[in-house]
Parts: structure tokens; sequence; C-alpha cells
């Protein structure tokens, strides 16, 4: 299903100039400008050296040869716009005109160029030998036909297709064997005109050319930024991630006269280069740093939570989320203003997202985003307009900034990681060696980064079914309890109860120790008979030995049951993050030191059974909801159901407590008390 943006970019081109321009009329010479087709949402930039070579070496793969090359990219600087694709594509266009589509194989682990009609046209004009040419008979074809040849040609390499009068009519890929697959078919229509050389232009003219749009661009900023800050009056804080786009926000700051605090929030899986950009920025500016940083939490909780995949983050609940929460209520419990580099055009949450919020996991701060609706091209040209020093990494061919094997990451952007990072791509290989082995996984799935999905999605499925181990790497129930500790032995469910058997018996002191967060309108526990009985109304949960039984008459009731698992599971494997302690407004939970390792236990007179402590835990919120409730569900997307307590509904909760009680302050437990006894009465409204 194609995703709709709610914003879209438009660029134009000045024929005149030769230049990419951001408005229908050229700034430079005035004249008209046509708008240059891009895919949504049009987030497109000037290209840099590393790009030229990326687009020559993918040409010379295809055809063999550099012969065309030099002609084809024309004689201004190249736009790069990302396309729909299931890895990374960039829509290439020259002198105003789409020549083609650099993408990245995964199945062949290498950059391609797929040619457009105009440089295949281009090409068969003027350098006919370097085209690999079929003639078919058919007046029309569709994506995935197959036409047979009598000659062999290469599989994978890219073919023209041409009609008996000789016009090219089409683009395809040889499957081997004498088999071409239809890629594209453009049709025996009206031939296109080659475009005549235009003049020679370069990035200085497109810098040129914007400097008064981006005056009045950064001005819109500033003012956005003053007015919220003269409508809160709260501390600033810049978030600096070391990319290009916090870059650009932590300058408008500065030009607005702010001396803000750094926030950096360093999960320890950072790429050097951002590391060190970040600390010579603060240098540069004379800057105060307060780095959240979540150390090695990373390396320590992967070897018991597993790989992380899109579906399956706990990495930025752990390394992100959570030292985040920790700093910001040590630093600005009375509130703040926290100015990022957020842009619409990032993604389509991004794109949804308003320009002024609040992070569930670190309430105090008000997000200002002063650049959410700039696009690329303008955040380079305020960044080479102004002469700011943007992270390295960009020029190394890194189209973002973040933890070096993030999961949402394409296979490009992880492939360049293994090129240029060799050491710290060996150590996460270990990783992925330790639990390919532990889930009896292929070497496919660490090959293909397979591991980049925990439950079966269409591009893994896609891509593990052409690689021939799809049965294998789709197996969710399979490794889903390979992962699981402790194991889930058995599930029964029937009308009106679910009853589920764990690999190991259940110590009640954990539950007893935890049961307040949970809110249950009475409990028990008998630690004689090591039972342990838990009440919502009907809904009646029993804990005994290996077995947790519950019974409802509603099936909401069965929530309660996933409740009682995720007490379990997040005093098992625990991770040390200390969202559940950061995240409590009566300060009831805690952890503390059993068996060698933090545990969460919760203080009962103090608990206001608000359970934001459990919302917030990355064991409880993720490993539970995606590893231990498909099990007991028999669904992989178990984390979809309608029964369960979703995003927005938490979400509400926490913004609507941060209205009425940020900024309390108590100095007495006797203060405590009395201010929190209005807090309880909220959440009885409110759960």
């Amino acid at each position: 299903m194609r995703l709709t943006w709610p914003k879209i970019k438009k660029i134009w081109w000045c024929f005149n100039c030769n230049i990419p321009v951001l408005e229908n009329i050229c700034p430079r010479c005035r004249s008209p400008a046509k708008r240059v087709p891009l895919s949504d949402p049009g987030d497109a930039r000037l290209a840099f050296e590393r790009d030229y070579r990326f687009l020559s070496d993918a040409y010379i793969y295809e055809f063999g040869t550099s012969k065309g090359f030099n002609d084809i990219i024309g004689k201004s600087p190249l736009l790069l716009n990302k396309a729909p694709y299931y890895d990374e594509m960039k829509e290439v266009v020259a002198d105003g005109i789409h020549i083609g589509r650099l993408y990245f194989e995964p199945l062949l682990r290498r950059w391609r160029f797929r040619l457009s009609r105009y440089t295949a046209e281009n090409l068969y004009t003027s350098y006919p030998d370097v085209l690999e040419k079929v003639v078919v008979d058919k007046k029309n074809y569709v994506h995935g036909d197959i036409v047979r040849i009598d000659k062999d040609i290469e599989k994978y390499k890219q073919v023209v297709l041409l009609d008996r009068e000789d016009n090219i009519v089409g683009l395809g890929y040889s499957r081997g064997r004498g088999k071409i697959m239809i890629h594209t078919w453009w049709g025996s229509g009206q031939k296109i005109e080659i475009v005549e050389a235009r003049r020679k232009s370069d990035i200085m003219d497109v810098i040129e050319a914007h400097r008064d749009y981006i005056r009045i661009l950064t001005s819109r900023a500033k003012k956005f930024l003053f007015i919220m800050y003269e409508k809160i009056r709260k501390p600033v804080v810049v978030s600096f991630s070391g990319g290009k786009d916090s870059l650009v926000a932590l300058h408008l700051s500065l030009g607005l006269g702010f001396e803000p605090v750094i926030l950096f929030n360093n999960t320890g899986i950072e790429l050097p280069e951002t590391v060190e950009t970040v600390y010579k920025t603060v240098d540069k500016y004379g800057l105060e740093l307060v780095e959240a940083s979540a150390n090695d939490k990373f390396w320590r909780s992967v070897y018991e939570l597993g790989v992380p995949g899109r579906d399956y983050r706990w990495c930025c609940k752990v390394c992100k989320l959570a030292p985040l929460a920790i700093t910001v209520k040590k630093m600005w419990s009375k509130g703040g203003l926290n100015v990022v580099g957020q842009r619409a055009f990032e993604s389509i949450d991004r794109a949804r997202s308003p320009r002024v919020w609040r992070l569930r996991w670190s309430p105090y701060l008000l997000n200002l985003s002063p650049i959410n609706e700039w696009s690329q091209f303008e955040v380079w040209l305020y960044i080479f307009i102004n002469k700011l020093e943007p992270n390295p990494l960009y020029f190394m061919g890194y189209e973002r900034i973040g933890c070096f094997m993030c999961p949402a990451s394409t296979m490009a952007e992880l492939d360049l990681v293994s090129q240029t990072h060799r050491e710290l791509w060996s150590r996460w290989l270990e990783i992925l060696e330790f639990w390919a082995k532990k889930l009896e996984l292929p070497r496919e799935w660490i090959d293909y980064a397979l591991w980049r999905w925990n439950a079966p999605a269409r591009y893994r499925t896609m891509l593990s079914k052409r690689l021939g181990v799809v049965d294998r790497v789709n197996d969710w129930r399979r490794t889903f309890t390979k992962d699981l500790n402790p194991s889930i032995e058995s599930v029964s469910r029937g009308e009106g109860y679910t009853e589920v058997v764990l690999g190991e018996e259940i110590d009640v002191s954990i539950l007893d120790n935890q049961a307040t967060s949970i809110n249950p309108f009475s409990y028990s526990v008998d630690y004689g008979k090591k039972v342990a009985e838990f009440r919502w109304g009907d809904t009646v949960i029993v804990v005994e030995g290996r077995r947790i039984k519950a019974s409802f008459s509603k099936e909401e009731g069965i929530e309660k049951l996933i409740d009682i698992l995720k007490l379990y599971y997040r005093w098992r494997l625990c991770t040390g993050c200390r969202s559940c302690e950061t995240i409590c407004p009566s300060g009831a939970a805690k952890l503390i030191h059993v068996g060698g390792r933090e545990r969460p236990v919760i203080d009962k007179k103090r608990c206001i059974q608000c359970k934001f402590c459990v919302y917030n835990c990355p064991v409880a919120e993720v490993y539970v909801e995606h590893v231990v409730a498909p099990i007991v569900f028999g669904d992989p997307e178990a984390w979809r159901r309608s029964t369960r307590e979703h995003h927005s509904e938490v979400l509400e909760k926490i913004a609507n407590f941060v209205k009425m009680f940020i900024g309390v302050e108590t100095e007495t437990r006797k203060d405590f008390r009395r201010d929190f006894e209005d807090i309880s009465s909220f959440f009885e409204m409110n759960t």
C-alpha cells in the first residue's frame, strides 16, 4: 500500500541558469522555472562528491564502461531525491531532467543505476554500443512479463527493449537462460526530444541564487522561536545529535542571542565521528554540554532481549529514551524549552507531528522544531551559506546520523558501516552470530540483514523467498519460543479463561513487590502455599507454581494476565535503565540489587497506581508485547490487538498529568502525601 504524505515539498528548475530553485520564478534571472516531478515528499538535496563516485561505479557496473557517463550527468549540480523502494533508491536529476535512479540491490549487495527513458534515448543515439538491446514483438507489456529470446544474457543485466521500428519502448532485466523480465514499459509513442547542453553551473550558483530565500526562511524560524520563548519563559535547551538538522536548529538559537545548554543523547552505539562532532561543536561555541548517556547498556542488554528490529525497538527505550528521561528530570524538573532539528519530511510520523509537542518519556521539556517545514535542500543551503561544519559522515555517503546498526537502516547504510567502521561492525557480527546460532537461523539472516525485523514482514519475506530461506526465517513461533527467558511451556485458551504455563516456578514475592503498579482492585499472597490471587471485578488471576490462570467475562480481562507477565518478565530481565524510577510521579518505583543485578520494586505506601512505570518499561512494553504476547495470543502481531491500551491513550494520560501537576514541589513526606492525594483522585477518574 502506497503511503500518502500529508506534506509535499516542491522544486523547480531554471533552464536559463541551469539550476534547481525553490520558487517558480528563478530568484537569479527572474525567468519562469519548470516544476521538477519528484516522488513524494520531494525531500531532495544536492549531490556530494561521494554521490558522484557511487553513481559512476554503478554506471560502470551496469554497462561495463564509463563511455557516455559525463554526457548524462550534464552540466549542472546533480539533485538526488529519495524514491519508494524496499531498500535505498534515489532519483537523479541533471540539467532539470530525470536521468535515472541510483539504487542499492540487496541480493547483489551493490549500487546500481536504472536508466530513465530520456537517458536510454540519449545513450542509444550517441553510444549505441554501450547498451544491451532486445527486440520485442508485442505492442504492450506489463511489469513482470517474461520475454524469451534466442541468446543468453548475463543474469541481472539491464536490457533496453526495442520495437521492430527501432524505437525504445521499455526496460527489462535478464533472468538468465534466455529470459528477460519486463520492468518498465514506455510504449512506442512520440520519441523524447534530446535536450541540448545548457550553460555550465555549479553549487555556488545555487547558493548565490538562494541567499535572499534562506534569509527569509531564517527570519520565520527565528520568529517562531522568539515568540515561543516569550510565551513560556523557560530555560532554553538544544538537543544536538551531531546531525545536520540539529546543527541548523542550534545555529538558529544562537542567532537569537540564546546561550542554550546542549543536550546530547549518547546511546553508546553512535559512530565515533558523531561523538567527535558534538564535542567539537560545543567547544566551538563555548556552550555547556549535558550528556544523557546509556554507556554500555546496549551491549549488556542485547544478549538477553535479543536483536532489535523495526518492529521491536527495545534499543530506543533502553539506550535513548530512558537516559534522556533521567537527565531531563534531573536538570529541568521545572520545565524547559527544547529546540530540536526534527523535520516533517523525514518520515510519515514526523510529517503528522505538530511543531510543538511533549515527549512521553520526558514531558518536562516542551519541544520546538523551528525547521519542521524545511527540506534537505534548504537545510544544506543554510549550512553552506553560514559556513557551518557538519558531521563528516555525510560526505562519506551517510544519509542520516544515528546508531550505527539501527534496524531502521537500509541495507545500503549497513553495508557502508561495514566498510567504513570495520572494527565496530565486527563486534556487531559477533552479536548476530550468537543469536543466529541460538535461534537456529540461516547465515542469510545475517548477510542480508533479515534481522532488521522481529516478526514476519513484507520486505523480509520477499528477500528470504528470493534467497530460498523463507520457511526458516519466518517460523516466528519457533524463534520467539527459543528467545523467551523464562520460556512458555504451554498456553490454553477457552471461553472466559486463559492459562499460561512457564518453564520455571513463579516466585510470588516478585509479583507482591510490584502488585500495586498494575492497579488491582484487590490481591492476596500466600507465601506458604506459593499462591497469589489478583482481582479486578469479575476478572481473577491466580498464580501458582508455574501456572498463571486468568478467568474473565469480558475480552479485556486477558489484559490483566498480560500485566502479570509484564511484572514477572521485567523483574527477570530488568535492564537497569531506571525508566520506572524516572517516570514515577510519586517516587514509589525503585530499583534494588538482587542476585547480582538491579530489579524493580514498588513502595506500596507511595504508589498512586498510575501504571506509568509499566507503560515506560522496555521489557514490559517491548519484550513482553512483541515476544511474549505473540506466544500467548498465537499471533506475531499481537501487540496490535484491540484490547490493548495503546500509545495514544497512554500519551493522553501523561499529557493531562503534566498539565495538572508539573512543577509541584514537595519538601517533606507530609507535604508529599498531601500533594498526591489529588493525583490519586485524578488517576481514579482516568484509568
